[in-house]
């Protein structure tokens, strides 16, 4: 599965995965984050993910496929982006835990 995020929204998504969800949990040690994966070549352009999440995910101008926002988010988002992991058509999002933990509590089932 590939790992990317649209070429034309690069700066976009490497300011909004340092700022994404961090309010009132930066400094601590044991706080969560979720890893955000696409893979636009599975993707089919139905646009739920960037119609439920449009902080996380939007979709190109050019082919109409998933762009991917932010790489990364707190565990608070985790419900937010299981909806739209499991929403989405052609099961292009993957959530993998960043923390280093195992994977465990990080699937997409709501």
């Amino acid at each position: 599965m590939a790992d990317t995020a649209h070429p034309a929204h690069t700066a976009d998504t490497a300011d909004t995965a340092d700022t994404a969800d961090t309010a009132g949990t930066a400094g601590t040690a044991d706080t969560a984050r979720v890893g955000i994966r696409v893979d636009r070549d599975s993707c089919v352009g139905s646009g739920a993910c960037a119609l439920f999440e449009p902080e996380f995910f939007d979709q190109s101008e050019e082919d109409g496929l998933v762009v991917l926002r932010a790489r990364e988010a707190g565990a608070e988002a985790l419900p937010a982006l299981r909806r739209a992991a499991s929403r989405c058509p052609a099961r292009a999002i993957t959530l993998v835990p960043s923390d280093g933990q195992g994977s465990a509590g990080w699937d997409r089932s709501d």
